[in-house]
């Protein structure tokens, strides 16, 4: 476990789930650099020009599930009493709905303690490839997350070495699993016993490997399709125009593949 310098405080922001923020505090105050920039405001609300009688709705901050939820059971409520426009109510949702889909991206980017910034006036002393500070007070420590000073990441395991790697109860278990999921086939269960051939567990193994690159790679020209065109994959937009690419481009083989008597001598 890292042993950080005790002058170095914690951030004293409780999350709406009821656990402490685990970011260094900035230098003489009681909040991380996150927290002292983003925290719970009372929003007053407002229908048809006149604020709403019991005054605003309290918005966390959006960290984590536990905040999101709190405030759609809020919306709820003022739904249930009449007390939000049903437009106000369905952008707030809306937004609602943007910053779950963003909590998997917040939590990639969560930062170690030490790669959070506790005195930006001296951000600038920060070498290249370190951390702002250290957790031995002398020094810098390394920053693993900075991008393209650190090794690449280890490509997954090939089915082979997957295989290779696992005890043969874990086999057994394995086996009996696909087996009973349909993925192992008689033939190469036989062939196994009596030529000798490759343990079906592993060309199963095999199948599932080529099947996930080839969903890899339909998701990675589906996502170069959309960009083409400037669209979110997935949305009714992209969908059309990528339809309209396949017609244009069946319209254009038609006309390149008429009657032999009209193509060009």
């Amino acid at each position: 476990m890292a042993s950080y310098p005790i002058e170095i405080r914690r951030c004293r922001h409780v999350k709406t789930n009821g656990t402490q923020c685990g970011s260094p505090a900035l230098k003489g105050k009681e909040l991380c650099f996150y927290h002292e920039q983003n925290q719970p405001r009372a929003v007053e609300l407002y229908m048809d020009g006149e604020r709403y009688s019991d005054g605003s709705i309290v918005l966390p901050v959006f960290e984590d599930a536990h905040s999101i939820q709190t405030v759609v059971r809020q919306v709820v409520q003022l739904m249930l009493t009449r007390r939000i426009e049903r437009k106000d109510a369905g952008l707030l949702l809306y937004a609602l709905q943007i910053a779950s889909g963003n909590l998997k991206l917040m939590q990639a980017e969560k930062a170690k303690p030490t790669q959070v910034v506790v005195e930006p006036d001296k951000a600038t002393e920060t070498p290249l490839g370190m951390t702002p500070w250290s957790a031995t007070g002398q020094g810098h420590d390394r920053d693993e997350a900075v991008g393209g000073e650190t090794e690449a990441q280890a490509p997954p395991p090939s089915p082979e070495e997957f295989y290779a790697a696992m005890s043969p109860e874990k086999r057994m278990e394995m086996r009996k699993d696909f087996d009973r999921k349909g993925l192992i086939r008689r033939d190469e269960f036989e062939a196994y016993f009596s030529d000798a051939d490759p343990d079906p567990l592993l060309l199963a193994i095999a199948r599932l490997w080529e099947e996930r690159e080839r969903r890899k790679r339909s998701q990675a020209a589906s996502l170069e399709s959309a960009g083409e065109d400037g669209l979110a994959p997935g949305t009714i937009q992209a969908c059309r125009a990528k339809r309209a690419r396949v017609e244009k481009a069946h319209s254009a083989h038609s006309t390149m593949s008429g009657a032999p008597g009209d193509c060009p001598q």
